[in-house]
């Protein structure tokens, strides 16, 4: 009788509703056919949708790992850090470098690079899950262009506001593919299944939530202004690029197009890397070594050769002023004469040479670190070239004090200044790589 008076009972609630509406008007509960209709529909978007291949997420995950094993042969690897000067090396994003020497490719090669295993595997983790998803609701084409463009937006982002973190790592993009997602069951939510949307909407937001949190309340160790960035690019682009459609079958020219700009640009970001690699060896002991070992092996050789340089000055300096003679001769037999050095002096030039050449070899066993570090390094040498170079005009001159002394006094003067600036730089360089620097002695 209710269906022949135009009701029908709800499957749900079991209340007369009417047999015209596709929902129960007490419940909200869809009739069998809506609910069969829209199953019907829900089915066919999945399996146009998610059957779509995923393999460019494949290969950035690939990239990831391959750019990491040539980072880890170059320089150590550990659970959450990496060598500095081989993320330099490689193209982290570098303020100075970018800005004064216009690198502009660290924008694209910092986010394949990545500091330490748990990096790498939670962004690859991060990249497998959302990655595999994004590509196959917004195509191949279109998922590169996104992944690509929000990890620039993300390192520009980083460059404003982060200015003085050397930053790397995939996050920043992943952070605009949460973006996309989001943004994606918003724009679309009419258009998709409603089980898709609140899914997504129900998971994501949460996420990025605890992400922001966590990254706001670890500064100096998370770049949360690449995150924030990437975040925000992410938004954009999915306001203004649309998904796939089920119906779609090939996508438009545009999307190829801009496709293959991004491909390009990353293969020309990473040539010019290699073109201008001036980092460690890459080498299989490396895989055995811990990060940082070589800004050890840089302070550790770098301080002998500055003691042996500080030590031979001082000893060089006491010949020339005379004060050998003063204290060794006795007062009947006065100062030597002019050319001839008693055998106490000689045997301090010999000392003083000998410490020398140990600075030399000591400064030149020093790792080859790119940008300041190797600066240094070669001021040093210079000063260890100079250092001897008067005491063999001492040792060979027919009047060796006069030309020997202001030699001696220009390499010393040169010698407080190259101090001054390097222990300055010297103190920040071991902070920025997680050491502490030893206070000098009382006598240096």
């Amino acid at each position: 009788m209710t269906e022949e008076a135009g009701f029908r009972a709800c499957q749900q609630c079991g209340t007369p509703t009417p047999a015209s509406s596709a929902v129960c008007t007490h419940c909200g509960a869809g009739s069998p056919e809506a609910t069969a209709a829209e199953a019907a529909t829900e089915y066919r978007f999945f399996r146009a949708v998610f059957t779509r291949s995923n393999q460019f997420t494949m290969i950035l995950v690939g990239m990831n790992l391959g750019v990491f094993l040539l980072e880890w042969l170059a320089g150590g690897m550990g659970a959450m850090s990496a060598d500095h000067a081989v993320l330099i090396a490689f193209g982290a994003k570098q303020n100075a470098l970018i800005a004064e020497q216009h690198q502009y490719w660290r924008l694209i090669t910092c986010v394949f690079l990545h500091i330490g295993f748990i990096h790498l595997l939670m962004n690859n983790y991060a990249l497998w899950i959302v990655g595999r998803d994004i590509e196959q609701i917004y195509g191949s084409a279109r998922f590169l262009i996104l992944y690509v463009v929000t990890g620039v937006m993300a390192s520009i982002s980083s460059f404003y506001f982060s200015p003085n973190a050397v930053s790397a790592g995939a996050s920043g993009a992943i952070f605009g593919l949460f973006g996309v997602m989001a943004t994606f069951a918003f724009k679309y939510r009419k258009e998709i299944p409603a089980a898709l949307s609140k899914d997504i909407r129900r998971r994501l937001l949460p996420i990025i939530a605890i992400n922001l949190m966590f990254g706001f309340s670890a500064r100096g160790i998370v770049d949360n202004a690449a995150h924030v960035g990437g975040l925000i690019a992410g938004v954009a682009l999915a306001l203004v690029i649309p998904f796939k459609h089920p119906e779609e079958r090939e996508t438009p020219l545009i999307w190829r197009a801009l496709q293959v700009v991004c491909i390009v640009a990353v293969m020309a970001s990473f040539v010019a890397v290699f073109r201008s690699y001036s980092g460690p060896r890459l080498t299989f002991s490396n895989l055995a070594s811990s990060p940082g070992s070589r800004v050890v092996d840089y302070y550790n050789r770098m301080t002998s050769a500055d003691s042996s340089l500080r030590t031979s000055m001082n000893t060089f300096a006491a010949v020339l002023n005379g004060a050998d003679e003063r204290r060794d001769l006795e007062p009947a037999r006065g100062v030597l004469e002019k050319g001839n050095p008693s055998p106490e002096s000689l045997g301090r030039v010999v000392a003083a040479k000998v410490l020398v050449d140990k600075g030399i070899t000591e400064a030149g066993r020093a790792p080859v670190i790119d940008g300041r570090p190797e600066l240094f390094r070669q001021r040093l040498i210079d000063l260890l070239n100079a250092q001897k170079v008067a005491i063999e005009r001492y040792q060979g001159g027919e009047d060796p004090r006069r030309q020997t002394v202001i030699e001696a006094q220009r390499v010393q003067q040169s010698y407080e200044q190259f101090r001054r600036e390097f222990d300055v730089w010297l103190a920040g360089y071991l902070e920025e790589n997680g050491y502490e620097m030893k206070k000098r002695e009382a006598d240096d």
